[in-house]
């Protein structure tokens, strides 16, 4: 029998139906920093700011981890929702090139703070495969491939033979990397709060920010725990706009995931590459630690929670068909299905530093498919201007850049 939950699945797996917080003591009156958001974004950057020996507050009006990041299937890609081509003549290639390094190297970097945690957060290496959904799809990808490859960024195109007899997708050719992995996106964050809590940080959860006021002096968080003064005030509230950003900066789109009961043999696949497509909107497949099939995707615009949830069941069946069509060898059955929102920018990269008209405000704000990579640069980016320090890559992601 199949459970369709509306909960995400990283939630009802570890049994915890919603992630509790510790009883909390009042807000402090000061501190260097104030993160407000306690998803995967702020749990990096409150990791990355109390590694250098910042004070640092994190509040969240719900529990760590339980909004976006526990509805992510935490696919980890540098691979942008834009290829390389076409973000070039957007922004320009010089610049698109340097994005899609940034984004390569975040891997790296998630990596190696997975390592650096005392405790496993699931975070596996694995490649990528891109599926041309159509014929004329696959000399899109031959061009990109050839384009990544002049720049030194890691891609291969494989012909539809060489993609079923790897892993068993039908296909009209596919664009291969070997730089991508998977994560569980709540133990990823619930390990990165509970060290930089080791490291003094104060954890806020259930703990809306029900105002900022910037004065010329510093920033002050008003909570119903007290107020908070800080030098900063970093916003990584991912979909939920902070107040002070303009409308229209991002497209919000809900999607849709399911996850099968676990399978004794993946066939071909293994789980051994994450998956998707060229199709837009695009579907995106991994396979968890326990064999199980992860499948999400089946976007469409977002109007309000009420309405997304409605769709649930008719974009699930969606999503169900796209399993049976990538893996028609296997017979699955779904275990549980949820749904979550996303925001999504014009020309799919993150926004990160700070916004003209908030002083003392930094942003980091991961949109778009890749919200978990886009963090790790977040967090290196806002250490350096919290710091004084120049950030090379902040330019890129600028708040008020034209896309």
């Amino acid at each position: 029998m199949k459970l369709h939950s509306g909960a995400p699945f990283w939630l009802v797996a570890d049994g915890l139906g919603e992630l509790g917080t510790a009883p909390v003591a009042p807000a402090p009156a000061k501190a260097d920093v104030v993160v407000i958001g306690a998803g995967i974004t702020g749990a990096l950057v409150a990791d990355a700011l109390t590694s250098v020996g910042a004070s640092v507050v994190v509040l969240d009006r719900r529990a760590p981890a339980c909004g976006s990041t526990a509805a992510s299937t935490a696919l980890l890609t540098y691979e942008l929702d834009i290829g390389l081509k076409d973000l070039g003549k957007r922004i320009g290639l010089e610049k698109a090139v340097r994005a899609y390094r940034v984004s390569q190297g975040a891997i790296d970097d998630l990596a190696r703070i997975a390592d650096s945690l005392s405790e496993g957060v699931g975070l596996a290496r694995r490649s990528s495969v891109c599926l041309a959904t159509q014929r004329r799809h696959s000399r899109v990808l031959e061009q990109e491939v050839v384009l990544r490859r002049q720049y030194g960024i890691d891609a291969e195109y494989w012909e539809p033979h060489k993609v079923e007899q790897t892993y068993g997708f039908p296909s009209q050719g596919a664009l291969y990397t070997r730089i991508a992995g998977v994560v569980d996106p709540i133990r990823l964050t619930r390990a990165l709060l509970d060290r930089a809590v080791g490291r003094g940080a104060v954890l806020l959860g259930r703990t809306p920010a029900l105002e900022v006021r910037v004065d010329a002096t510093q920033p002050a968080v008003i909570t119903d725990r007290g107020t908070i003064r800080a030098s900063w005030v970093v916003y990584a509230m991912g979909y939920e706009l902070p107040p002070p950003l303009r409308k229209g900066l991002v497209a919000l789109h809900s999607t849709y995931a399911l996850v099968t009961e676990p399978l004794d043999d993946l066939g071909p696949w293994r789980g051994d590459c994450i998956v998707w497509e060229t199709a837009r909107p695009y579907a995106y497949m991994r396979a968890t630690g326990d064999r199980r099939v992860m499948i999400g995707g089946a976007d469409v615009p977002f109007k309000d929670a009420a309405a997304r949830d409605r769709l649930m069941p008719a974009r699930s069946r969606l999503l169900e068909r796209k399993v049976q069509q990538w893996l028609p060898d296997l017979e699955t059955e779904t275990a549980f299905v949820w749904a979550g929102t996303f925001g999504e920018s014009p020309d799919g990269l993150p926004y990160i530093g700070p916004w003209a008209g908030c002083p003392q405000a930094l942003f980091a704000l991961g949109y778009g498919a890749n919200g978990i990579t886009f963090g790790a640069v977040a967090a290196r980016i806002i250490v350096d201007l919290c710091s004084g320090r120049p950030s090379p890559d902040a330019e890129l992601f600028r708040l008020d850049r034209s896309s």
